[in-house]
């Protein structure tokens, strides 16, 4: 039976005589899956037109359970939004900042803003204030879309607020084909995101994202893990997350639709089962740490990936099962998502495989430029056409993660290499060995952060002169702050 798999060649990493130094998997074709001039938005209006060619104009690109909304209709409610957007002055180039709860503001308001040349910034309404207000200043945001509730966390952010609630009697009343090409004007950038994570600095760096690295890597992953147009995969993760992008857009690229979690707070244990149960879920994309509240009763279930955190073998074991492919996934938001993946067993090493098509990997000595002979640890470096662009604004962070490519990794067009900071090993048959940070830097449930970022807000708090933040050996975080009276 075709599972919709994309299977390897004949030749198995076991059989090869020697691993080189620069890892690529030649069982795939490493040709870039990204031409000159697409965009992300365009991706997906090619899905709609290749569905409706092909009479699966029926097919949904969203279910809530309670709302149906086919790929055609969301366009259109895109193309709405966009033409309401560009009527509140959005153009070419500008930035707009998305901050909403609401799973269907969040994607209308992505294509939307793409369909006007413009990038997006994904929040969280979760954020505090004061980050919120950073973000949107440092990003240099024009526009944030958001809903009523969320208004006043904005009363510090100097951009036009769009309340969709609010407007939706005009946003309805725009026109729903696509736009003109005098309407989504010309290119001014290849920006086509700005995602947030946790900076060495106490504040939050902005990882800029091309149209380039993002078009190919959801079409090579959408190749890769074998999602099919007749799967629902969950999508429970907050947009301003980049794993996200695993759940939305690499499922569009395969026409599948995504389930989203209902309005409010987060889903885990028996609700989240339940929830998948009765949707009929057939892939699941979520760290280790939400797994394992799980029960592995969920018959539907064809495709499960973990990725954020270390994957426990133990779990691996409770969950692997005939018709289930299960995937371990690893990479950093600066080479756009994820750059290596490999299938789990329970009767082999837990390893973060090795790249996915168009990335590759090499090992380098901490510190230095020195490539470490296969089997010796060494820090995890990137290359190839995923690497971001850098970090907005942190011209000399930039310089200083992304360095210049000496080695001449192959399809590498950016020139640069990125630094990880995190530990690997290359095991004999070829896959890497996850062995943690060289630095402070922690993960909770999947989120990147630095123990710097939470000294600094632990110093804002009165009676608090000095603050520590640790992490055992186990990347198990806790914090703890030393009280001191103030001189």
């Amino acid at each position: 039976m075709d599972t919709g798999f994309l299977s390897p060649g004949p030749e198995s990493l076991e059989a090869r005589p020697s691993v080189p130094a620069v890892l690529v998997d030649t069982r795939f074709d490493q040709g870039v899956r990204w031409c000159p001039g697409e965009r992300l938005d365009h991706l997906f209006e090619d899905k709609v037109d290749e569905l409706a060619q092909h009479e699966h104009s029926h097919r949904l690109a969203v279910d809530t359970g309670a709302l149906a909304v086919t790929y055609a209709d969301l366009d259109a409610r895109a193309n709405r939004l966009a033409r309401h957007l560009r009527g509140r002055g959005v153009r070419c180039g500008d930035r707009v900042a998305l901050l909403s709860d609401h799973p269907l503001d969040g994607y209308t308001g992505m294509l939307a803003t793409l369909k006007l040349n413009a990038a997006y910034v994904p929040l969280d309404p979760g954020f505090p204030v004061d980050r919120i207000a950073y973000i949107c200043r440092d990003a240099g945001v024009s526009a944030v879309l958001t809903r009523s509730l969320h208004v006043e966390t904005l009363d510090a952010v100097a951009a036009t607020v769009v309340v969709v609630d609010a407007e939706a009697s005009a946003i309805a009343a725009q026109p729903s084909e696509r736009l003109m090409p005098e309407e989504r004007g010309i290119p001014v950038n290849e920006l086509a995101y700005v995602v947030y994570t946790s900076g060495a600095s106490g504040r939050p760096k902005g990882v800029a994202i091309e149209h380039a690295s993002i078009c190919n890597f959801v079409r090579v992953a959408a190749e890769v893990y074998g999602i099919t147009g007749e799967d629902r995969l969950y999508q429970g993760m907050s947009i301003a997350f980049d794993f996200s992008i695993e759940e939305i857009w690499v499922p569009w690229m395969a026409g599948a639709t995504i389930v989203p979690k209902p309005h409010g707070a987060p889903l885990i244990g028996q609700d989240l089962h339940d929830f998948l149960l009765d949707l009929r879920v057939t892939g699941l994309c979520c760290v280790p740490t939400l797994l394992a509240t799980l029960d592995d009763d969920l018959p539907d279930l064809r495709f499960l990936l973990v990725s954020g955190e270390p994957c426990p073998h133990d779990l691996i074991t409770r969950w692997h099962r005939p018709g289930l492919r299960l995937v371990n996934a690893y990479g950093p938001p600066e080479a756009t998502v994820t750059t290596t993946w490999t299938t789990l067993d329970p009767h082999g090493r837990v390893t973060i495989g090795m790249p996915l098509p168009t990335y590759s990997v090499v090992l380098l000595e901490p510190g230095s430029d020195r490539v470490v002979a296969r089997g010796e640890a060494g820090e995890i470096c990137i290359g190839g056409v995923g690497l971001a662009a850098g970090y907005l604004n942190r011209p000399e962070l930039t310089a200083k993660a992304f360095i210049q490519d000496s080695i001449d990794l192959p399809n590498n067009p950016s020139g640069r290499i990125f630094r990880t900071g995190d530990l690997g090993r290359i095991a004999a048959d070829g896959n890497i060995e996850y062995l943690g940070r060289i630095d402070d830097r922690v993960r909770v449930r999947g989120y990147r952060i630095e123990l710097i970022e939470i000294e600094s807000v632990q110093m804002l708090q009165r009676g608090i002169a000095t603050a520590i933040v640790q992490s055992s050996l186990h990347h198990l975080p806790w914090a703890r702050a030393a009280r001191m009276p103030r001189p």
